[in-house]
């Protein structure tokens, strides 16, 4: 979530006392807290395509700031109960994260390219410190997000990421890939379960048979809806050609992927929200298949027909609809939260932590 169409807003100074209070100055937030989102389709095209563009000249390395300035705006406009978020990610250490993850996955490639063997260590490696990865991400993803000058945190431990791991993995192989979905749903719930604001704890009571329907509608919608794609573009081709039908079927079947895959993701966060508490008060999530359906199609659609160009407006659409159907229930007023030790010295350790800045989403 930047000065003229990119205001950067400073990051507000932590202190371990600070309490959020009771006694704020402002309109009591009783019953129902919508967030809000402010940004425009317009306004984020400006900061997309300069982003696209050093980025491009820069052959990647002006990534660490573009992706710092995209969550510095979404979060800057983003608003609950009068107040709105704010992202501390530093670029530098994001950049240095992502250097170095890059120089071993290259040096990997190359190794495995002239039939060395060591690449194989590499890739084994790399495949035994993924829970490590996976910990650190969720470590500083959260640590770089603040609501009122107080700080969210991912406080679980890293053995127990790898405990889960193997646990899922092993379950998985036996079950001949039926444990995914409650894979799926025992990794949203390590997110939750360990994740603080201030020194107040998230709780989540969602369960993993929650999943399941939502999976199966997932695995026979794509599964049906190919068939059918592939079945009309081969009547198709006698009429367009060969050629033209292949391409048809690529792109619907991307396009079927793509909504699906969004509609499901979108279904099984709402599950979790649905089933999420903080303190007092009470996450829920009023989105439905129905809008969710049209809102995506409608943007892989005109993405397409842009060649890509719709992308930030899409991205502004998305964001503006899961606000309107985001909601925080109770007196918001009320919740006590403090910034602890931990939450302190996560700013003071951002260069060590930039490492862990991976898109890993659960």
């Amino acid at each position: 979530m930047s000065a003229a169409h990119f205001p950067i807003t400073a990051p507000i100074p932590i202190d371990s006392n600070f309490t959020l209070s009771t006694d704020r100055v402002g309109p009591a937030h009783h019953g129902v807290n919508k967030l809000v989102f402010h940004g425009s389709g317009s306004e984020y095209f400006k900061i997309w395509i300069v982003n696209l563009a050093l980025s491009i000249l820069t052959l990647g390395v002006y990534s660490a700031w573009a992706k710092v300035r995209t969550q510095r705006y979404f979060h800057a406009n983003a608003e609950l109960a009068g107040s709105r978020f704010e992202y501390h990610g530093l670029p530098r250490s994001i950049l240095i994260g992502r250097a170095l993850v890059a120089g071993l996955f290259l040096t990997a490639i190359t190794l495995a390219q002239f039939g060395s063997p060591i690449a194989i260590v590499f890739f084994i490696v790399g495949i035994a410190l993924t829970p490590w990865l996976m910990a650190g991400s969720m470590r500083f993803r959260s640590a770089m997000v603040s609501w009122r000058g107080v700080r969210f945190s991912w406080q679980g431990s890293t053995g127990k990421v790898y405990l889960l791991t193997l646990k899922v993995i092993g379950l998985t192989l036996i079950t001949f890939g039926i444990y995914y979905f409650a894979a799926h749903h025992r990794f949203k719930r390590l997110l939750i379960d360990d994740l603080h604001f201030g020194d107040t704890a998230f709780e989540g009571k969602s369960t993993s048979g929650e999943f399941f329907g939502p999976y199966w509608v997932f695995g026979f919608v794509t599964g049906v809806g190919s068939k059918l794609i592939e079945f009309s573009c081969k009547s198709l081709a006698q009429f367009v050609g060969e050629n033209a039908a292949s391409l048809a079927e690529s792109g619907l079947t991307i396009g079927l992927l793509y909504v699906s895959y969004k509609v499901l993701s979108a279904v099984l966060s709402k599950i979790v929200q649905n089933k999420t508490t903080l303190g007092n008060l009470h996450l829920q999530n009023t989105s439905n298949v129905s809008s969710l359906i049209s809102l995506y199609a409608v943007n892989a659609l005109l993405i397409a027909l842009t060649l890509g160009l719709y992308w930030p407006w899409a991205g502004i659409r998305e964001m503006q609809y899961r606000a309107v159907h985001f909601e925080v229930l109770g007196d918001i007023e009320r919740l006590q939260a403090t910034n602890t030790s931990e939450n302190s010295n996560t700013a003071i350790g951002q260069e060590a932590a930039g490492m862990f800045d991976f898109d890993v989403s659960f």
